[in-house]
């Protein structure tokens, strides 16, 4: 998809990759309703976490967590995919064929089903995170009004189309892989 408003592919892959993995993120300026609009239909999901990464009283180690669908491997890479978090998609791919290389047999496919989990619970703080990412970069632009919403609908929302040709491709993959080498 190429984008209109020129912000999803703007920035090399290393910098979206570095936006991606950025933990500290100035939630000042950002609005919910500019987050709902760019989420999309389940932005409702994401709602209390919004209100917790938000918040400004004292948070536990664990207030950034979320759980999410996505703990099942290869799905985290597809949820990533839809939600047009592709730097997230590649970092999880690659590190779930690093563990299956350097652990082969079922130690790998414990490891590798581990550290889904463990990050599915991240994957919501992270895609907060992104988007917002993405708003200061519709700001620095300087859209307003429709044209603004319409960058907001483009930065976000579910694309599950390539959500799920991704989910069948990387099952299909693992299929033929496991069929291959057994």
């Amino acid at each position: 998809m190429t984008s209109k408003f020129n912000l999803n592919f703007s920035e090399s892959f290393a910098e979206q990759f570095k936006a991606t993995l950025n933990a500290k993120v100035d939630w000042n300026g950002i609005s919910w309703q500019d987050m709902e609009t760019a989420i999309g239909q389940n932005a409702d999901k994401y709602r209390a976490l919004w209100d917790r990464v938000t918040s400004t009283e004292k948070k536990g180690v664990f207030a950034h967590f979320s759980p999410c669908w996505t703990g099942i491997p290869l799905m985290g890479v597809s949820w990533a995919v839809s939600r047009r978090m592709y730097p997230l998609a590649a970092m999880l791919l690659l590190a779930l064929l690093v563990l299956n290389l350097a652990f082969p047999g079922e130690s790998g496919a414990a490891r590798a089903l581990g550290v889904a989990i463990l990050v599915s619970f991240t994957h919501k703080n992270t895609y907060l995170r992104w988007i917002a990412h993405c708003i200061r970069r519709i700001d620095a632009q300087g859209l307003a009004g429709p044209e603004r919403d319409a960058a907001l609908r483009e930065i976000g929302g579910l694309d599950q189309k390539s959500g799920w040709i991704a989910a069948g491709v990387l099952i299909l993959a693992a299929v033929v892989v496991a069929v291959v080498f057994n």
